[in-house]
């Protein structure tokens, strides 16, 4: 029994140490994708206004295509993660993976700090609506799924140079879970940035107007 309890408390320690490390990637690219967002040239700042203008005015004249929206987040979040999950089952995707998180956070910051330069106070109420709670999820289970995706390059490079057997079943047996209970989340998610944000979206501004 101790065997298994010092076995277990290992696994959750290197797990913890694993999460950490993906945190910070996170982190970095949330950040990086802040401060990418000031730093572009005034022609470019000035396309994404007119992008977040747009999208806001949609939102709040009820004038947004849900059927197309619902379709391209549903493809772009969802085989985004089918992507991350197939690259955990290869050993060249280790690195890939890891880039495809970072840009997750790039992607995060890069959004809400234009959100926030472009409305000043305002932008700050925005983009909390905007990010919070479907983001924040979603940035949760890429960081489940990376971690697994790693995990499983791990097994394999060390399968492969120590020359030791894999019980492969049963990896991948969870491996599909993992990734059948992201979906789940995510397509949760999706539906409430599409039918929901806009909505709540359309409160805020006619609060702070």
């Amino acid at each position: 029994m101790r065997k298994y309890m010092d076995k277990l408390k290992s696994n959750i320690r290197i797990n913890k140490n694993l999460f950490v490390f993906l945190l910070v990637i996170v982190i970095v690219g949330i950040v990086s994708g802040s401060l990418f967002s000031t730093i572009i040239d005034a022609e470019d700042k000035k396309l994404v206004l007119e992008y977040l203008n747009s999208f806001f005015a949609n939102a709040k004249e009820g004038k947004l295509n849900y059927d197309v929206s619902i379709i391209n987040t549903l493809v772009f979040t969802v085989g985004f993660a089918i992507i991350m999950w197939l690259l955990g089952v290869s050993i060249i995707g280790f690195f890939i993976v890891i880039f495809m998180l970072f840009m997750k956070g790039f992607i995060l910051g890069f959004s809400v700090s234009s959100i926030i330069t472009g409305f000043g106070f305002k932008g700050l109420l925005l983009s909390l609506v905007y990010a919070f709670p479907h983001h924040i999820i979603n940035i949760l289970v890429f960081m489940l799924l990376t971690a697994y995706a790693l995990i499983i390059s791990f097994k394999l490079i060390r399968s492969i140079t120590s020359k030791k057997p894999l019980d492969l079943k049963r990896i991948m047996h969870r491996y599909v879970m993992v990734l059948g209970v992201s979906v789940v989340l995510l397509i949760i998610t999706s539906l409430y940035e599409i039918y929901i944000v806009p909505k709540l979206l359309n409160v805020v501004m006619g609060i702070i107007k």
